[in-house]
């Protein structure tokens, strides 16, 4: 198998667990219910978060840098780093699973109609960036898949294309409820609220069950370099 595959497989389940993220997916349900420009918004958070998830790989590159990608897999440091993370998202998930379920108090009030179009992208944006910024199990997935990309062998344009992939799975949490609103707008309001409320009363169970497998997989990840298991 291929380098490029080989790291495709490693990074996609921490894709998945980065993409299920309810206090984003309540964010932006709330923004496309509520705001009287949705679309513009939309596109607005969606960008938001994408400017905050590139922050995020940028600042696991940096700090990967130092690292010897010639034996990514026989570095302690490199272990060191799994299995304080994956003990970190593994302890995140169960406070999440037992928390008492919380719906997301912050309000996003909207903007006027005759604003213009830059300043209701603009809000928009910074609603998107601020919901990811807090969401820090995603951040902390992220940090790890692109410790993964940057220490591997795979060239870098392979590196790119695993980069833009992680990306597209990562933010499915926006794209699915932007590509609902614009080919179904009639009866997407309708599918969205039924999703948020499932989502304010099982959430965290939901976040919480996937935040201890992402953990466990990382924490054995770690042991595995150290030759522990």
């Amino acid at each position: 198998m291929s380098q490029f595959l080989t790291l495709l497989i490693q990074i996609i389940p921490l894709a998945l667990g980065a993409a299920i993220s309810p206090t984003a997916l309540m964010g932006i349900i709330l923004l496309l219910s509520i705001s009287k420009r949705p679309k513009l918004q939309g596109f607005g958070y969606y960008f938001g978060a994408i400017i905050l998830i590139l922050i995020v790989i940028i600042l696991g590159t940096i700090l990967s840098a130092g690292v010897n990608s010639t034996s990514p897999k026989s570095t302690p440091m490199l272990a060191g780093i799994d299995i304080v993370l994956g003990i970190l998202l593994l302890l995140l998930g169960i406070k999440r699973i037992f928390q008492s379920k919380t719906v997301h108090k912050q309000r996003f009030q909207g903007i006027g109609k005759k604003s213009s179009n830059l300043k209701i992208f603009m809000e928009g944006l910074s609603f998107g960036f601020g919901m990811f910024l807090i969401n820090f199990s995603t951040t902390i997935i992220i940090l790890e898949a692109t410790k993964e990309i940057a220490v591997s062998l795979v060239d870098p344009m392979g590196k790119l294309i695993i980069i833009i992939i992680l990306m597209f799975i990562t933010l499915i949490v926006c794209e699915i409820p932007l590509g609902l609103y614009f080919l179904f707008p009639e009866k997407a309001n309708n599918i969205l609220s039924k999703v948020n409320k499932w989502m304010q009363k099982n959430g965290h169970y939901l976040m919480g069950a996937v935040l201890v497998v992402i953990g466990i997989y990382i924490l054995c990840m770690g042991l595995v370099k150290l030759g522990i298991i």
